[in-house]
């Protein structure tokens, strides 16, 4: 009777010759599999991340509070006086929601140079907390691109300034060899170049800058 119960449960010899019954479960690792299916998820979800934070970053840079958000120190200022400051052209462009960066085109050469001088600590600024070294000038090339300003309407705007005939400050007499912002002072007083020489009419909030004659013979020029 033992003999045949026995013979109802056949059996086979594993690898390593022990008896293993036929309806047993082979063991599988099932665990390795699920692994291998992931690794495919893990890097998408990793680069959705990269992707909307790189994304987030830029939109970022491009804000006027990125600049004083990361260097408080010197950018301070220029951000308070975009936002704040009425009588600044700065505050202009911002009502117009022209940012920073749709005048200060971000190279990225430049922008590592600023960096480095930035960490290091070599920058002066002045009594009001700006910089007393400015590299960036404002020309007719860079405020007439994109549309921003057209120098045409601009010329035609201030033709016979100060009701004198023949005189206008945009069409002057040395040509383009001077800057625009040899006058418009984006991030300051305004100064009426043309009064180094002249004597026209100074535009409200702006001021007048020294006679040529008075600097020439000033301690300062000796």
């Amino acid at each position: 009777m033992h003999q045949q119960e026995s013979d109802q449960v056949p059996s086979r010899l594993d690898g390593g010759g022990a008896s293993v019954a036929e309806g047993a479960a082979t063991p599988v690792a099932p665990a390795a599999k699920k692994r291998r299916r992931k690794w495919p998820i893990v890097v998408g979800v990793c680069a959705a991340v990269l992707v909307v934070a790189g994304t987030g970053f830029m939109m970022w840079h491009e804000q006027p509070s990125f600049c004083n958000a990361i260097c408080h120190s010197p950018m301070d200022p220029y951000v308070e006086g975009y936002y704040e400051d009425a009588t600044l052209s700065a505050y202009a462009h911002q009502v117009e929601n022209v940012t920073c960066l749709e005048c200060h085109e971000p190279k990225l050469d430049e922008q590592i140079e600023e960096g480095l001088h930035w960490v290091a600590g070599d920058f002066e600024v002045d009594e009001t907390g700006m910089l007393k070294t400015v590299g960036v000038r404002s020309d007719a090339g860079m405020c007439t691109r994109q549309g921003c300003h057209d120098f045409d309407e601009v010329v035609a705007a201030t033709e016979n300034w100060d009701g004198e005939a023949g005189v206008n400050p945009h069409d002057s007499h040395q040509g383009y060899a001077i800057d625009c912002s040899n006058c418009h002072v984006v991030h300051g007083q305004s100064v009426m170049y043309c009064n180094t020489c002249h004597d026209y009419e100074v535009p409200e909030g702006w001021a007048a800058p020294a006679k040529s004659a008075d600097a020439a013979s000033s301690p300062a020029a000796a």
